[in-house]
């Protein structure tokens, strides 16, 4: 299931999930973390998919209604999904898929701030991502 092209990159180290985060510290996070963008795919139908993701241990900028800034060629985007991604687990990477909108309710107790669209998301666990899921399927697609 070769969805997105990923990339090593760096790591974002952020503070403890329960302590207290300062102006200074979130300035910084901002300035440091990924900034996510979609890949788009077609489906067989001829409607467009984009896909987003968002990777353990990495602090990550991602829109909160992506729908406001992306529109390749003018087209509509139909679906919007975002993958969760494990550096550290030997079963491999993915850790499941879900549709963008409810993946981004579902983050909001790890957004630490929202600014023109963005939100920054702290780094979190393998644990924490695999946790959103509930009772949801894993895979979309």
């Amino acid at each position: 299931m070769g969805f997105f092209n990923f990339k090593k990159t760096d790591k974002k180290t952020a503070a403890a999930p329960n302590s207290i985060r300062t102006k200074e510290e979130i300035e910084r996070l901002l300035k440091e973390a990924y900034q996510a963008n979609p890949r788009v795919y077609e489906k067989d139908d001829g409607t467009l998919l984009a896909g987003f993701a968002l990777t353990e241990d990495t602090a990550s900028l991602f829109p909160i209604v992506p729908e406001n800034q992306w529109a390749p060629e003018g087209n509509t985007i139909s679906e919007w999904i975002i993958t969760m991604v494990s550096l550290t687990n030997p079963q491999g990477g993915i850790i499941g898929q879900m549709e963008y909108h409810e993946a981004i309710k579902r983050l909001k107790p790890f957004i630490l701030t929202e600014i023109d669209n963005w939100a920054l998301i702290r780094a979190m666990t393998h644990k924490e991502l695999d946790s959103l899921f509930g009772d949801l399927p894993r895979e979309l697609y």
